[in-house]
Formats: structure tokens, sequence, C-alpha cells
């Protein structure tokens, strides 16, 4: 699930994904699709409701020609039980015969040349040498005995040659009934004794088995050929299928299935007209997405984020109608709980888009309610108070103030529509069950939205300004952690957290991403911080005592245990790319330099000292990456001067421009520009010159009393 999940992340944040036109058309087009095929059912009149047992009360005609499936499959079946069943013949019968008769012959003929000894002796030498399979008398082996050589040889031919000619082809049950006329009927014309006849006859009887198996694939594929070469049985137009007063029988069902009369009847001028209507919804969302939110129109993992929002809200609307319909119970519109797409709208993205959004809602709830105004009227309503209600919202608890305003919105309009269609006195427990459904709609609204934003955050990676702001308590335990552990890494993180956001500002990207993503973006220096300048409070710094190689290693880690560290705090995701690109492939130069010094053989390679990226993927890491390298430099500068501090930030920017490492940030030239201005800006207010105050122990005795008394 984790590897999937990442896989996922992978792909939606893919800039050729993000951006592609193919990708958003097709998002619209789906997301028609699937709201065609939810309230289809919804518009379209249902003709027939029949039961096994049910009468009609009209002739039904077929509309058109149809299969009539379960006539067609009982006459295959029929001819499909009249193919017989096949079997194979199985030559392992007939070579085992063979061989037991081999086998007999060579005993007898190793016995026909021992005169001397006894007869009795050699029959019972030769019944012990009878194979288990050849079931024979004494009689018969008495004659094989008896025969001369010649006429043994011929017999042996003869009886080998029978059962070939028997064994070769199919044998079951009824050729071997039929197999004692033959053998005789062939015996007559061979010019034998009496005694080599009996025994042809009876080795031959002996030495017959069935050898036909069942075949039960061929046998299938015979029948399944029997069922195909049978025609279809059809239903023609015009054709009545049931006459008025005829009780409808499982048959009948069965045709008014094939013809689709059991669903919905079909109506194309409404399939039409609904899949306009359908087209004309999707298209006016389209245009106001690419002509407003310029946001949403960039990148294509936003409009999935609207478009499962909006399929969220129709799924809804279809399972209340269903259940309405269960229960023949038509107020349950009420309880539609649209707002729960406006209010994560907001939250996720917009609150103009969710204000457009909850027009389109309004007009799902009259789709799946019989085009109810008072139902639409009412759902607008809640989906704008549940928009308005979260619009600035600050933290979690505010989605369940969302919940009760949305409520008394619901319950506001719904008692205006029972005043205006139902007139001054409705009856108090319809009014009441409505009031209790509209108060229901408001709550539930608020339980799915608390559901369901974690994971839009989850899936998407998208950040809500009210999780950001969480992040940024100073009081976050990841931000405790480093306050106590890095006090210098800390208050740098506070500087690039304020440069990053005025940039943000000016470029267009997210300002409290930046800023929060800042705070977080040097968490790994907890780990080892006295490696860190910023955080060294002595002249002594450790790296003088190791190899630059080491240095470079311990330096560039911060990165891998800050991800490690935001990983076990359960930071987003968002946050967590800024963290591990905000030095990019940059150079350790101090230390890349310091290594050339003591390199002897010349075998220092520059990649050595890199880090291992990625480098920014998007303007807000891009900007902090920026930020950390600037606020750096400027806090290393002896006397920063307004022109000293513009030199050193435009060289910064200049270097990781020639460096590549803003190649993929989508930061352009005019962007950079205008964040070197912001940067100057926010530097100036807290670099500023600022007057030398004397030391009052250095003052003299009489300006100090010349001091007191002018005071």
């Amino acid at each position: 699930m984790v590897g999937l999940k990442t896989k996922w992340r992978r792909v939606a944040g893919n800039p050729v994904w993000a951006r592609s036109p193919g990708i958003r058309i097709l998002i619209y087009v789906l997301l028609a699709l699937v709201l065609y095929a939810l309230f289809l059912g919804n518009t379209l009149p249902q003709k027939y409701d029949f039961q096994v047992g049910s009468v009609s009360d009209v002739d039904i005609k077929a509309p058109t020609d149809a299969v009539d499936t379960l006539a067609t499959r009982e006459r295959k079946e029929e001819a499909a039980a009249r193919v017989p069943k096949q079997y194979t013949v199985d030559p392992s019968v007939e070579d085992s015969a063979l061989r037991d008769l081999n086998h007999l012959f060579s005993a007898v003929q190793d016995l026909a040349g021992q005169t001397g000894v006894p007869l009795q002796q050699r029959l019972a030498q030769l019944k012990s040498s009878v194979p288990p399979g050849l079931q024979i008398g004494d009689e018969v082996l008495r004659g094989l005995l008896s025969l001369p050589p010649g006429e043994l040889a011929t017999v042996r031919n003869e009886t080998n040659r029978m059962v070939e000619q028997f064994l070769g082809k199919e044998f079951g049950p009824e050729e071997q009934a039929a197999a004692p006329a033959e053998v005789d009927r062939q015996l007559v014309g061979l010019d034998l004794s009496r005694t080599a006849r009996v025994v042809i006859h009876n080795l031959t009887l002996a030495s017959l088995r069935p050898n036909k198996l069942y075949d039960v694939k061929r046998t299938e594929e015979l029948r399944q050929q029997a069922r195909d070469a049978v025609p279809d049985v059809w239903i023609r137009k015009g054709e009545i299928v049931v006459h008025a007063g005829e009780r409808i029988t499982p048959e009948t069902l069965s045709r008014l299935r094939d013809l689709n009369l059991l669903a919905e009847q079909p109506n194309y001028r409404l399939y039409v007209g609904f899949a306009g209507v359908i087209a004309g919804l999707v298209a006016l969302l389209a245009l106001y997405i690419e002509r407003v939110q310029q946001k949403i129109k960039e990148n294509n993992r936003l409009l999935l984020v609207v478009a499962l929002i909006i399929v969220i809200v129709a799924l809804e609307v279809k399972v209340v109608s269903l259940l309405a319909r269960q229960f023949d119970l038509a107020s349950l519109g009420y309880f539609v709980p649209v707002a729960v797409g406006s209010m994560l709208v907001t939250m996720l993205l917009d609150l103009s888009l969710a204000i457009f959004l909850s027009f389109l809602f309004s007009f799902f709830a009259a789709f799946g309610f019989d085009d109810s105004f008072a139902v639409q009227f009412v759902s607008l309503v809640g989906g704008l108070a549940g928009a308005f209600a979260v619009s600035r919202v600050k933290q979690r608890l505010v989605i369940v103030q969302a919940g009760f305003i949305v409520a008394l919105a619901d319950m506001a309009a719904i008692a205006a529509m029972r005043a205006l269609f139902t007139g001054s006195e409705p009856g108090l427990y319809s009014l009441l069950r409505m009031l209790l459904l509209g108060l229901a709609n408001g709550m539930f609204s608020a339980i799915l939205t608390t559901g369901l934003l974690p994971f839009f955050e989850s899936a998407f990676g998208l950040l809500t300004p009210m999780r950001l702001l969480e992040l940024s308590n100073p009081n976050h335990p990841l931000l405790r952690k480093l306050l106590l552990e890095a006090p210098g890494t800390y208050h740098h993180s506070l500087i690039v957290g304020n440069l990053a956001e005025a940039a943000a500002e000016a470029v267009g990207a997210d300002p409290l991403l930046c800023r929060v993503g800042a705070y977080y973006h040097d968490v790994g220096k907890t780990k080892r911080p006295a490696f860190f300048v910023e955080n060294q409070m002595s002249k002594e710094n450790p790296h003088d005592k190791i190899a630059p190689s080491l240095s470079h290693l311990i330096i560039t880690s911060h990165v891998k245990d800050g991800l490690e560290l935001q990983e076990q705090y359960k930071l987003p995701s968002s946050i967590r790319d800024i963290c591990a690109q905000h030095h990019g492939t940059t150079v350790l130069w101090y230390f890349y330099n310091k290594a050339l010094e003591q390199d002897k053989s010349g075998t220092v390679s520059i990649d050595s000292y890199r880090y291992p990226g990625p480098k920014p993927q998007s303007k807000e890491a891009a900007i902090v990456m920026l930020c950390d390298a600037v606020e750096a430099s400027v806090r290393a500068m002896a006397r920063p001067t307004p022109q000293r501090i513009e030199a050193v930030v435009r060289k910064i920017i200049r270097d990781r421009l020639q460096d590549g490492q803003l190649d993929e940030s989508q930061l352009t030239l005019r962007d950079l520009d205008k964040a070197a201005e912001a940067f100057m800006q926010t530097l100036s207010g807290i670099y500023h010159p600022r007057i030398e105050y004397p030391d009052p122990a250095k003052v003299p005795a009489k300006a100090t009393e010349s001091s007191k008394g002018g005071s």
C-alpha cells in the first residue's frame, strides 16, 4: 500500500501529467460520463415492474427484435444432449494382450522340446508361466503342449492376428459379446486340427478386454459444436409477448428481460436530452476553470480533486434518492449533504470555486428528486452556507461549527419552501420531520467533511491552510526539539521563513507553504548540531579536526536525517519535499577547496562534494533553497550594507541558475528578479544600520550629570 501510494504521488506530481491538455480533457469527459450514468436512471420513466405470478393489465408488444435467451438455451441444450458420449482407444490394452500371449507361447516352446519330462510336470511348469491377465484352463494348456512345432507356430500367428484385429479398434461390451461368433467364423476357413482350433478360440477370447475410454473433452467439444449450430430463437418486433390478463411466468419474465422491458423503457429523446444537460453543465464548469481558476487550469492533479469531490456529491444524491424510492419518502431529499462538496472545495482549493459548484450541486439534487425545486433550493442554500462557514477556517473545530451553520440554513430554507408550497398552516408532524432532516444534513455534512479532508490531504499531497497553521505553531514537538537542541538553526529557519514568505508572495507561489517549509527544512541538524556554524557558541570548530570528506558526509546527512524526523513526526509530503530539495545538488565549496589543498594525487572529484539532490521540483522548494543560501551568506557578512547585500543576493541567484539547480522548479527569470527584490526589502529590515551606543562606564561624569540635569 505504501509503495502504491508513493507511485501515485510520483505520477500525480509529474509536470508532464499535471499540465497535459489531453489529460485535462479526459478528466472532463470521464466526469460527464460518470454523472450521466449516475443520474440517467433518475430521469427516465420506469415502464414495467413485474414478478413471477403478477398479472399484466395490458398487452405488451416487443418494441424491437431480441434473442429469446431462455428458448435459445433450451434448444441448444437439447441439441447437446443428442450427441452421444465419445470414446478413445487405449493402445496399451492391445500391447498388454500381445505381450501376455508372446510370453505364453515362449514358455510353450521351451517346454515342447523337453520330451523326457513327464507331461504333468511340464503342465505344472506351464501353468506357473501363464500371465495373470490370461484366464485359460488346463485343457487349453495340454492342447498347446501337444501341438507339433509347425502347427504351434500357425496357432501363435493366428491368435496374435485375431487379437490385433479386435483390439486394434474400439472394443467395448457390444464387440466383446459378438467376438466368439466372429472367432468361430474365421476358424472355419483355417486348415487346422480340432485341438488347434480350440486353442485359438480360447486364447483369443481370454486375451480380449475392453479398450474404450470415455473422452470427456471430445464429448464436450462435439456438444458445444452442436450448441453453436443451433440458430438463435428470435422475438420479433410487434409480437405480443404478454396478453392483457395473462399471468407472468418465468418464461414470459425472461422474454420481457430480453426486451429490456423490466427496466426503463428506452427513450432516445430523453437519453439525448439528458446527455445535453450533463454536457452543458460540465462545459460550464470547464469554461469557468479555464477562464478563472488559473491554478487548477495548470494542474491536472487539482482538477482531478475537483472531479472527485463532484462525483462524491453525486453519489450522495444517488444513494439518498434510492433510499427515498425504497421507503417512498420524498422528503429525504432534504437530507442530501451537498454542503460536503462546498466545504471541501473551499478548504482545499478556493471559495469562489465552491460557490460556483454549489449551484452545480443543487442541479444534482433536482436530478435525484424528480426536479423538485424545493430540494434544489435547500441544497443550494446549504452548499453556500457551508462554503462561507469554512472560508476562514483556522482549526478543525470550525468544521463542526460550520455543520451547525449549514443545519440552521437548511432548516430556514425548508421552512420557507414549506410555507411557499403548502400554505400558511402546514402539518406539524411533517414540518418537524423535514426540519430534523435539515438538522441531520448539517451534522452529517460536518462528519463527512472531517472524514474526507485527511484523505484528500494525504492522497493528493494537498495542504490546507488549517493544516499549515497547525504546523507553524512554535509548540509543535519538532520545532520545540529544534529550538532546544539547535537554537542557532531555529533562528536561522525563522528568518528563512520570513524571506521565503515574502518571495513567494512576489512570484505567485504559496507563501504559507514556503514559510512552514522553511521552519522545518533544517530539522536534521538536531542530530549533530555542533557541526553547523550557527550552533557553535565557541570559536572551536569540530571540522578542523576531521577530513573534508567526513565533513561533507556529516553536513549533507542533515537532509536525510531531516527527512527521517519529518517522516517520524508524520509531516505532509509537501514539507518533506522542501526538506529533500532545499540544497539540490549544490557543491560544498568550502570542504571541496579544503580537500583540494590537502590532495597530493589530484584525484578529488567535485561530484564527491555535492548534495545528493534532487533539485527543486517546485517554486516553493526553489525559493527556500535561495532563502537558505541568502540568509547564511548575509549573516556571515562583517558589514552588511544594502549594496553588499544586493550583490550577494544576485550572485547566489546567478550561481544557482548557472549550476542548473533551478531548471526543474518552474521559476522564470522574471520570478527570480521579483524574488531578489523581495529578499532585499526583507533583509533591509533585518540588517539595517544601527546606532552604536556608548558604554555608560566610559561616559565622563560631567556629561552624566549634565544629562541628569537636563532630564
